[in-house]
């Protein structure tokens, strides 16, 4: 059968000028580039970004997705799909980890994010949410993304390092987004005159500071008591009587400050450009939780009854998912759609087109969560048709996590203000280049009245 295959080269796609390939325009385009690619040569089509990915297979579609989560994993590995991120993650970090060695790490890190484990984290997540909205309302326009983006860096930084004190906080958090940051420099020298070295010197800074929150721990020997993740870490010993070094759950702790804020913070922004657009929805959000806990304080019991602000969070994951591109490279020779794929190749998948295709979702563009009500179940009909937080044994460890923070926040938000989004959704919608874009979003929030069913302030109440 492997002689009647395609070779990889013969896929549709342009793939750019000698030594450059299409690095220029996939920089430049980021997401918007991958959907043109889309439009013109269907479901797969190679690219080609030497020196950064060198050849990739893009594959669209649930079919290629279960094929790169499940069905060939074994050929595909993670640890080199995920190589560029490697200034921020190492390979004691459970994403970019394979076989035997992942299998290992994520039995560890599971009782981390065990229901009951979770449930421990609400009263935290619930407190810096209140205490970071208390003024969005006095403040006229705020910028959107950036205020998300500080929330979230903040809740991460204290659930998972049990930091307390609001200097080490922020300090953490102006490190950590020196890292990030860095991953945009071209020049990998680690030197303070590169964005490179400069997020590497914030990266030596934030495991230093982790190693002494350990020991200082160990010294008052109260590790064990501790709930926060990172103490639950150190404690955490397998059945094999497996457990993580001190290096190992420094570089766990940074994946997850890495995988826990940006994400999230994306995804919100856009949820709350969507319901800013949709006094509708807003309005059907808040009758819900008015069925659910009346003016009662939220509640992790009251989050599990809210069956439209779950599938709300459904269509954000759908519309604007957390990683648009999941890659892995191919560590074997794989077929796949009557193409030999060649060992060395990348092999991405991509979430947002797939979460696109009018095939699956009715009018994938809009807006509308209720797709995914019993009635009509649309990511139902075919397997891994909703991938936002990935799939398989690489799915997100913490998206349960991820999904009560994000239901705190909306539950918070829908009881104190009312809210609008600029650009609408007339002006900028369909939004192709999330990421990119979501810089632009600007938000002015009015408080409102509880006791009047949740009208404005001076709008009529």
């Amino acid at each position: 059968m492997t002689n009647k295959l395609k070779s990889a080269e013969m896929m549709p796609g342009n793939i750019g000028l000698p030594l450059i390939g299409n690095t220029i325009d996939a920089l430049s385009k980021q997401e918007l580039f991958y959907w043109q690619q889309h439009q013109k040569y269907g479901n797969a089509f190679k690219v080609a970004m030497p020196g950064l990915f060198d050849r990739i297979a893009c594959l669209i579609g649930p079919e290629a997705n279960r094929f790169v989560l499940k069905d060939g994993v074994d050929k595909l590995s993670s640890r080199l799909g995920n190589k560029f991120l490697e200034p921020i993650l190492t390979t004691d970090t459970v994403l970019r980890q394979d076989g035997a060695e992942h299998r290992t790490s994520r039995k560890l890190i599971l009782p981390v994010f065990h229901q009951q484990a979770i449930a421990a984290y609400f009263d935290t997540i619930q407190s810096v949410v209140t205490e970071v909205m208390t003024d969005w309302g006095e403040r006229g326009t705020i910028d959107l993304s950036a205020e998300l983006h500080k929330l979230t860096l903040i809740i991460v930084v204290k659930i998972f390092l049990g930091s307390e004190k609001t200097s080490e906080i922020q300090q953490v958090s102006e490190w950590f987004t020196i890292l990030v940051d860095s991953l945009n420099g071209v020049v990998k020298w680690d030197n303070p005159l590169t964005l490179h070295g400069r997020g590497q010197t914030a990266r030596r800074k934030i495991s230093d500071y982790v190693r002494q929150v350990i020991r200082e721990r160990a010294a008052r020997g109260d590790l064990e008591q501790s709930t926060d993740v990172l103490s639950l870490l150190l404690n955490t010993v397998d059945e094999d009587g497996n457990k993580f070094t001190e290096t190992q759950v420094i570089n766990q702790a940074i994946g997850f400050l890495f995988a826990g804020h940006d994400t999230t913070s994306s995804l919100m922004s856009w949820l709350l450009f969507e319901l800013g657009n949709s006094p509708e929805w807003r309005q059907r959000l808040r009758d819900e939780q008015q069925q659910v806990m009346g003016n009662e304080p939220i509640s992790i019991t009251h989050l599990r009854q809210l069956p439209q602000m779950t599938n709300v969070i459904k269509e954000g994951e759908r519309m604007y998912p957390p990683a648009f591109i999941i890659c892995r490279m191919a560590t074997a020779d794989i077929e796949y759609a009557g193409y030999l794929i060649p060992a060395g190749w990348y092999v991405c998948i991509f979430t947002m087109l797939t979460h696109r295709l009018p095939e699956i979702y009715q009018k994938p563009d809009s807006f509308d969560p209720d797709r995914f009500a019993p009635i009509r179940e649309e990511d139902q009909q075919q397997p891994y048709s909703l991938i936002g937080f990935g799939g398989g044994v690489h799915s997100c460890i913490g998206v349960e996590l991820a999904k009560m923070e994000m239901k705190i926040i909306l539950s918070t938000l829908l009881q104190k203000y009312d809210w609008t989004v600029t650009p609408t959704t007339e002006e900028i919608a369909p939004v192709r280049r999330p990421f990119t874009m979501q810089k632009q979003l600007k938000a002015t929030f009015v408080p409102i009245n509880p006791l009047h069913g949740g009208v404005p302030v001076g709008w009529g109440g």
